[in-house]
């Protein structure tokens, strides 16, 4: 085994003070949470249970806990019906919704709350955008439905379209709302009864990341080529920051609507045809472990020694990407919309602290694939990294660093 993780190791435990200067030079300084707008901010993205890497995770920020409530001083006569609406399904969809039930349950409210099977609505990412409205038009149009929580990009926006000014909607998960037109980019304002989570220039800021802290030449993206398509990606942000930097920007916008495993295949095989360096792997349906498996992508990408980010960090990390967010901040999220529709929904007193759930960027490294192609990380981007994958540390799974 390569001394070299366990050197880092060492020197982890050896650094006290001077060293947590240096934690704060790449996070903070490119990546540094924006202000918060105050409608919305954006999501960081959970990690479905799968994970093949034995991780040393090392948290450097925790997320205080939200003030627990009581349940309230005058129960509803009848339980408030929730609605569910998403295009189709995908792993941060289920776990970011189950975090929402837990803040719930935490806040006490939980037992005034109902989600009928009936309002748990799904048509499918092969669906027309017309199947999409004609759903949402019936969710808007009944007056037995207290709430949306709406999933993803796409049923977001199709409720906005048959928007009845009313019924409350929470948008969950909403790749680039500034992009896709759900807020103002200045204001990060929506519309009057929708609640989302906005961090302005979080996209921008993650790809200077990306090629500051790994250098490459020429960033492969690939996507569906829809307005939806195009915001999964975060296209439009990737191309801006690619001006500013210098670094080409090598396109492939020609997978199929359902975004498949052969699609994206032959998308990223064409890409390293055209002499990628490096590659975004974006939140893409091929990239849903729970709904396919993008191994064989991964190791092609690694056998060619193809620098890899990723969007949704730890999940895809763990299973050989380079580096990517980390996804240790979506239980501060769940609590973030629980309160919100708790609020909404008048189960809590007037003046009862929301959770606010301020955007902390975090970075995940895996060192096995760094090994495997040759690269000596800067001591720097390890010592800022939350979450370390490698599984040849056996023995020590999980090393938690208090700051």
């Amino acid at each position: 085994m390569s001394s070299r993780p366990r050197s880092f190791l060492a020197i982890c435990a050896a650094m006290h003070c001077s060293m947590l200067l240096c934690v704060a030079l790449l996070c903070a300084a490119i990546l540094g949470a924006a202000p918060l707008c105050a409608v919305s901010r954006a999501a960081p993205a959970p990690q479905p249970p799968v994970q093949t890497a034995a991780p040393l995770v090392v948290p450097l920020n925790s997320t205080p806990k939200s003030q627990l409530q009581g349940p309230p001083a005058h129960p509803p006569a009848r339980p408030k019906v929730a609605a569910y609406f998403e295009a189709g399904p995908y792993w941060e969809f289920s776990l970011l919704q189950k975090e929402i039930t837990k803040a719930l349950q935490q806040r006490g409210v939980a037992q005034y709350i109902v989600f009928p099977n009936e309002f748990h609505i799904s048509p499918g990412w092969d669906a027309p955008d017309s199947v999409y409205r004609a759903e949402a038009r019936k969710l808007m149009d009944n007056p037995a439905i207290d709430v949306i929580i709406s999933m993803g990009t796409e049923a977001t926006k199709a409720l906005l379209l048959e928007n009845n000014g009313k019924t409350p909607i929470m948008s969950v998960d909403v790749a680039d709302p500034a992009g896709a037109g759900i807020v103002d980019p200045v204001t990060g304002k929506g519309a009057a009864n929708l609640t989302i989570r906005y961090t302005k220039n979080k996209w921008f800021k993650v790809f200077a990341l990306f090629h500051e802290a790994l250098p490459f030449r020429r960033l492969g993206i690939m996507y569906h080529d829809s307005p939806e398509g195009l915001s999964y990606s975060n296209v439009r942000e990737a191309r801006e920051v690619a001006r500013e930097r210098g670094f080409n920007l090598v396109e492939y916008p020609f997978l199929d609507k359902a975004e498949s495993i052969e699609s994206c295949t032959k998308g990223v095989n064409r890409l390293m045809q055209q002499g990628i360096d490096a590659f975004y792997i974006s939140a893409l349906n091929c990239f849903d472990w729970t709904q396919a498996n993008p191994q064989k992508i991964f190791d092609i990408l690694n056998a060619e020694k193809i620098k890899t980010f990723a969007r949704d960090g730890s999940v895809h990390v763990s299973k050989g990407a380079l580096m990517g967010l980390s996804t240790l901040d979506y239980v501060p999220l769940g609590k973030f919309y629980a309160d919100h529709m708790a609020a909404k929904l008048g189960l809590l007193p007037p003046n009862t602290q929301l959770e606010e759930a301020a955007y902390t960027p975090k970075i995940a490294l895996n060192l096995v694939a760094a090994q495997k192609m040759g690269m000596d990380l800067p001591l720097v981007l390890l010592i800022s990294a939350d979450e370390l994958f490698d599984a040849t540390l056996a023995g020590v799974d999980k090393a938690h660093a208090s700051q």
